[in-house]
C-alpha cells in the first residue's frame, strides 16, 4: 500500500457549467452515484493508503469551506485529512510541490505518495488497489510512476503515454504525447503500446522533489523559503488549525507573496516529460475522467451510474438532483440532469442541464462548446453567472 495520498481538488470545471460554478466546482458534483466526486475520491484514498498515512487535499482558498463540508461527512477518517489551501492556482506542479513540502516537514520525505485528482470515477476499487501496489514497487525503486489507461477508442481529448521497455511490474515511459488529431489517435490505438494519460502518479517524495528541483528549481526554492518561514514563526503562530478533527494549513501573508511568484506549470511539463526516471503501470481498473457533460452522459450509456427516480430517456436515462420528474414526447437519446421538472418534446440527442438557477441546452456531442459559452460570460462581465 502507498503511505500517503495527495488529492488535487482545485479545478474550476468550466466544461461542466452550470453544475460546476466558482463556489461549487466539479469536485462537488454527484455524477449519479449518490456521492460527490470528491467524497468518492477520499473514500478511494482510504482504501489504498496505509492506516496512519495522511490524506492531503490541495485546493484553492475559495473552496476550503466546501471541501470542509464534504469532509465532515466522514467519521474517524477525517482525523487523517489535511487541507492545504493555495493562495493562487498555479497548476499541478506547484500544487504537488506544496503537498510534498508539507510531507517533508511532517517527516515523511522518504515515504511514498500517490497523487489523485478529484474528478475521476474509478471502478472496481480492488483492481485499483492492485495496480497501486505495482506502482509502489516501481516507486520504491526510484521511479516516478504514472498509470496508463488502456484506450478503448481513438480519443482525441486525452494525452497519451508511449510505453517502452518492460520494467516489471510495469514499463519504462518512452514518451508523452499531446492530445492528438483523429488520424494520430487511430495510429496510437493500432500500435498497442500507447495509453491514455490518467494524470495520477506515485513516487517517493524525495525523488519527486529532487527531479522537480533539477528541472524547475524556482518551485522547490520557493517552498524551501516557506518551510523556513514556518519554522521561524512556530513560536507565535500555529502551522495548522483543527476544525472538527480536520487539519487546515495555516499560512501568512508572506507565504501568499511567495506563492504568487510560482510559475503556472503542470507536473507533465515540469517533470514527467523531462525526467529519465518515469515508468508506467498498465491499468486493470475502469477509469472515467469526468470533464464534460458528454462524459457524464456516457456514464449512463455504459451503465456505470444508475438512473435516478426510475426515469429513462430512450435508454440513456436521467440523473436529477432532487429526483424531479422528466417527461418526453416523440423524443429519443436525450440526457437530462435537472433539479426541476423537465419535459422534452420532438427533440433527439440533446442534453438539458438545470442546476444552480441556470439552464444549459446543447446537442449531445457538442459539450466542448460549454467552455466557450463560459468565456463569453466572462467577457461580458457576468461573473455572477459563473
Amino acid at each position: 500500500m502507498v503511505e500517503n495520498v495527495v488529492i488535487l481538488a482545485g479545478g474550476s470545471g468550466t466544461r461542466l457549467w452550470p453544475a460546476s460554478i466558482q463556489d461549487r466546482p466539479k469536485q462537488f458534483l454527484d455524477p449519479g452515484t449518490g456521492k460527490s466526486l470528491l467524497q468518492m475520491t477520499v473514500e478511494r484514498a482510504a482504501e489504498i493508503a496505509e492506516p496512519g498515512g495522511s490524506i492531503i487535499i490541495v485546493t484553492h482558498n475559495s473552496q476550503v469551506n466546501g471541501i470542509l463540508e464534504e469532509c465532515l461527512k466522514f467519521g474517524r477518517l477525517r482525523e487523517r485529512i489535511v487541507i492545504l489551501p493555495e493562495p493562487q492556482m498555479r497548476n499541478t506542479a506547484p500544487a504537488i510541490a506544496f503537498a510534498v513540502s508539507y510531507l517533508k516537514e511532517a517527516g515523511a520525505f522518504e515515504e511514498t505518495t500517490i497523487v489523485l485528482t478529484a474528478d475521476h470515477l474509478i471502478t472496481p476499487v480492488e483492481a485499483f488497489k492492485s495496480d497501486v501496489e505495482k506502482a509502489v514497487i516501481l516507486a520504491e525503486q526510484g521511479n516516478l510512476v504514472t498509470f496508463g489507461i488502456v484506450p478503448t477508442r481513438p480519443e482525441t481529448g486525452y494525452g497519451y503515454i508511449e510505453a517502452g521497455d518492460f520494467l516489471p511490474p510495469g514499463r519504462k515511459v518512452h514518451g508523452f504525447k499531446e492530445k492528438p488529431d483523429a488520424p494520430t489517435a487511430e495510429s496510437y490505438l493500432a500500435a498497442g503500446n500507447y495509453f491514455w494519460n490518467s494524470g495520477m502518479f506515485v513516487f517517493r517524495n524525495s525523488v519527486f522533489a529532487g527531479e522537480l528541483n533539477a528541472f524547475e528549481p524556482e518551485i522547490m526554492g520557493t517552498f524551501s523559503q516557506i518551510d523556513d518561514l514556518r519554522f521561524e514563526e512556530r513560536r507565535t503562530a500555529l502551522p495548522m488549525v483543527i476544525n472538527e478533527g480536520i487539519s487546515i494549513a495555516w499560512k501568512s501573508g508572506f507565504v501568499d507573496q511567495l506563492y504568487a511568484r510560482l510559475p503556472k506549470i503542470s507536473i507533465d511539463y515540469a517533470v514527467m516529460e523531462r525526467s529519465d526516471k518515469t515508468a508506467v503501470v498498465e491499468t486493470t481498473f475502469r477509469w472515467n475522467d469526468i470533464g464534460s457533460w458528454d462524459e457524464m452522459a456516457q456514464l449512463l450509456d455504459d451503465g456505470i451510474v444508475e438512473i435516478s427516480g426510475g426515469n429513462a430517456l430512450s435508454g440513456i436515462g436521467v440523473k436529477t438532483g432532487n429526483v424531479a420528474p422528466v417527461y418526453q414526447v416523440e423524443s429519443h437519446g436525450n440526457y437530462v440532469y435537472s433539479e426541476l421538472p423537465v419535459t422534452v418534446c420532438g427533440l433527439d440527442n440533446i442534453a438539458v442541464i438545470v442546476k444552480n438557477g441556470r439552464v444549459l441546452v446543447f446537442e449531445r456531442g457538442q459539450s466542448q462548446l460549454v467552455k466557450q459559452a463560459v468565456e463569453q460570460m466572462k467577457e461580458d462581465g457576468r461573473d455572477d453567472l459563473i
